[in-house]
């Protein structure tokens, strides 16, 4: 098995333009119990459900009801037997808790790891998931718009025409505006069925 970041994250990405990872992580801890929502089970089935909630990923997006996952890598960290992972997969398939894309596979993707032993936690298992989802496009589609905003406005503009890099023009920021654009395209075709054919 491949276990460094680069083979694990590569498998992530059918579609070179389509690379943007998201994270989750779950359960969250505390040096202060008081402070948080105290999780009490930590099966590997509940932490891998957990980590498809959208409280748990680490970048705000809004998903819309086309929006599904292109690809997940579980890492599951604790005292895990491969067939508990095993169950848990046939049990998320089962229920459809994950949406994937309609001209794919619809892969789950786990690597298990053992607790650090410098770190101490009180969970028997936890977990990080890394998925490759098109709802990035809405944070993508967000600040475009912020961007067109500002640049009606002319805002924070002034300080850039004084570069030499700038003297022509502000033909930097309509390329990366176009490529953004393109982007944002890309990851709403990647949810139809018909997005290899085209």
């Amino acid at each position: 098995m491949n276990n460094d970041l680069a083979s694990m994250v590569a498998a992530l990405i059918p579609v070179p333009k389509c690379h943007f990872i998201s994270t989750a992580y779950t359960p969250f801890t505390s040096n202060s119990a008081d402070q948080t929502k105290v999780v009490r089970k930590t099966t590997v089935l509940d932490v891998m459900r957990r980590l498809l909630q959208t409280k748990n990923k680490m970048v705000s997006t809004t998903p819309s009801k086309a929006s599904c996952y292109i690809s997940i890598l579980n890492i599951i960290q604790g005292d895990v037997e491969p067939t508990e992972v095993h169950k848990s997969l046939l049990r998320i398939r089962e229920r459809r808790v994950a949406q994937f894309i309609p001209w794919g596979p619809a892969s789950i993707q786990v690597a298990l790891t053992k607790k650090s032993p410098y770190t101490h936690s009180q969970h028997r298992v936890s977990g990080l998931m890394m998925a490759n989802h098109t709802s990035i496009a809405s944070l993508f589609a967000r600040t475009l718009l912020q961007y067109d905003r500002l640049r009606k406005r002319n805002a924070f503009l002034d300080l850039y025409r004084r570069e030499p890099m700038f003297a022509d023009g502000l033909d930097e920021f309509d390329d990366a505006r176009d490529t953004i654009h393109d982007l944002i395209s890309e990851y709403r075709a990647c949810e139809s069925e018909g997005y290899l054919k085209n």
